[in-house]
């Protein structure tokens, strides 16, 4: 570890301080709440990798603890757990990080101090990979959000500062992105790279104690749907270094005496495309326009980048302002299917309409509204905005003249049924005997009387692989196991798994017969209703078509979850709670089953929600 360096910094800037840090940390993250209107405790883990960035951030966060600074009434007290991340890219590494988990638990006031070492693929050199940065990011994150959520730990903070955003946009710019690519690092966001990852991506919430479950801001923020047979929760990361220059946080360290590591792997340009750009603005080597050492927010990238992430934001708020106003009709979670009423036509703040910037901000805005919407039944983690430019103007007729009279010939020449992000949209008219009020949710915005979408989740198309999770009998699992602890084999048998980025669903196998979580297709919904009658199960056979007419008609009953045999009969039919088992008594297989995470128009009542039952 270095201590060398600290004379030439001290005069280039000020060292921060707790108070300041605080300040900056709460423009990003929201204390937590109890129930109660008690402060709750403020639990964070802090990613550390014993570099000078790193370094800067848990000094500052053990100041911050160590001082007990200033700040609203309503903070509670302050828990710090640090993350040591061994990445075994050079055989120095693993000793650096004992060195830094030692000095951090001797010298600074964590609570808890862990090692998470990378698990590369056996055999596999990580320097040599020429992906490297790539794999081992997503390996990082993949460690720190497990650690998170095992320590039940809500918010992961990093050390990514100015100058890290400034190489984030030369690396976009280079790659050929453009408008709101060039926004910069989010301060705040769900830990990337973790897909599937029950308690780390967008879930956990309910496996948490009672007590952390009632804390508001903690593992939940307000906006969540969080009643009975919905996920919520999931790691969270924040970055309040975003405000800083890397000469703040070396000035911090010097004054603080705190040591670092120089990883020499960051200072070589050959080894990825991040070190290559580090090194040309290390040495002045770009022009102004891209990067200024002096005067790091004067160049025309970062003034563009900062214009951009305004726009962003403001697109944003006026996208959720509508989407608020949206009015749910009803969202049956048991086949993942919407009901909405949704505003005549996007809006866009603006002095001038018939400006050229009129229409563009207002397709911008409408293809954020229908993302968000989407995002409620569709599997996918993330559709583009591009993606959506066709959709958004099928749902609003004709963003580009949204004033227009929007009469009964203009809405039959427009398009009525479409697919986009995996979700299948089909407008109805509202049925005369069931009128709906013209009431709107929000002021100001006007909703569509006449019209109602449905999304429902995209029949699967038959050239495709279908989504699919195979569970193991027990006794193989436990083989396996033995053989090799880190399968995922075992882990199956008792974890929670995402089924087709919708459900998550959690299965038991005592039998010995391996089983596996499939759509509910054509044929096995025509071979399941011929062996209930087969079995006389004439009950069950009533049940299972009024069941499936009212939750999912149409073509989306083909989209639901199915527990199915080896020999494709299908055992369980889990978000309606059907059970076909009886010839595997007296050892059925046992599940439980919730929605995926979801955002839902606060205005939702519970009577216009069709849950799923959990248990």
């Amino acid at each position: 570890m270095s201590l060398g360096g600290f004379a030439k910094i001290k005069s280039l800037a000020a060292p921060l301080s707790p108070n300041t840090f605080l300040r900056d940390l709460l423009k990003i993250w929201r204390p937590p709440v109890a129930h109660d209107g008690h402060p709750a405790p403020m639990r964070f883990a802090v990613a550390v990798s014993g570099g000078s960035d790193s370094m800067a951030l848990a000094t500052l966060c053990s100041q911050m603890k160590q001082s007990r600074v200033q700040g609203p009434a309503a903070l509670g007290s302050i828990v710090l757990h640090a993350f040591i991340v061994d990445h075994r890219a050079r055989p120095e590494s693993t000793e650096e990080a004992k060195r830094v988990e030692t000095w951090l638990r001797q010298h600074l006031a964590f609570d808890t101090t862990r090692i998470l070492t990378l698990q590369w693929p056996h055999g596999t050199d990580p320097s040599r990979l020429p992906n490297f940065e790539t794999e081992a990011r997503r390996l990082r994150y993949q460690a720190l959000g497990q650690a998170c959520f095992n320590a039940q730990i809500p918010s992961l903070l990093l050390g990514h500062h100015k100058e890290d955003e400034k190489e984030t946009l030369l690396m976009r710019l280079s790659e050929g992105y453009r408008g709101e690519g060039l926004r910069g690092i989010s301060p705040e966001a769900g830990i990337p790279d973790c897909p599937g990852m029950y308690g780390v991506s967008d879930s956990g919430g309910r496996y948490l104690p009672d007590s952390a479950q009632k804390v508001v801001g903690s593992w939940f923020s307000s906006d969540e749907y969080t009643k009975p047979g919905f996920e919520y929760g999931g790691v969270k990361i924040y970055r309040p270094l975003m405000y800083y220059t890397k000469p703040t946080l070396m000035t911090t360290l010097g004054a603080a005496g705190v040591p670092w590591v120089n990883d020499p792997t960051n200072l070589d340009p050959k080894l990825s495309k991040r070190n290559a750009i580090r090194h040309l603005m290390q040495h002045d080597l770009l022009p102004h326009a891209l990067h200024s050492r002096e005067e790091p927010d004067s160049s025309t990238l970062s003034i563009v980048s900062r214009n951009i992430r305004q726009q962003f934001l403001r697109r944003n708020d006026q996208a959720d302002r509508l989407f608020q106003a949206c009015k749910v009709i009803v969202f049956n979670a048991k086949s993942g299917c919407l009901d909405v009423r949704i505003p005549l036509a996007p809006t866009a703040d603006s002095q001038d309409e018939n400006d050229a910037g009129w229409t563009v901000e207002k397709e911008f805005i409408a293809a954020r509204l229908v993302r968000q919407l989407l995002s409620i039944v569709s599997p996918l983690d993330y559709t583009s905005l591009q993606s959506l430019e066709l959709a958004s103007k099928a749902m609003f007729f004709n963003v580009e003249d949204a004033d227009a009279d929007l009469s009964s010939t203009t809405r039959k020449k427009s398009i009525t049924v479409f697919t986009a992000g995996d979700v299948l949209c089909r407008r109805s008219r509202v049925p005369e005997d069931r009128p709906v009020s013209n009431g709107n949710s929000t002021e100001g915005v006007r909703l569509d009387p006449d019209h109602i979408w449905r999304l429902s989740r995209q029949p699967y198309y038959a050239k495709l692989p279908e989504p699919k999770r195979d569970i193991p009998d027990v006794q193989s699992a436990i083989a396996t196991a033995n053989r090799d602890p880190d399968n995922m084999a075992i882990r199956s048998q008792s974890s929670w798994q995402l089924w087709d980025g919708r459900y998550w669903i959690r299965i038991f196998n005592p039998s010995p017969r391996d089983i596996r979580i499939c759509p509910l297709d054509v044929e096995r919904h025509n071979g399941l209703k011929r062996r209930l009658k087969e079995n006389r199960q004439y009950r069950l056979h009533k049940f299972l078509s009024r069941a499936v007419q009212f939750h999912a008609p149409g073509r989306t009953r083909y989209t639901m979850p199915a527990i199915v045999s080896a020999e494709g009969d299908v055992l369980a039919l889990p978000t309606l709670g059907i059970d076909t088992q009886s010839q595997w008594r007296p050892q059925p297989l046992k599940y439980r089953i919730r929605y995926k995470k979801v955002i839902l128009p606060a205005s939702v009542t519970d009577d216009a929600v069709v849950a799923l039952n959990e248990e």
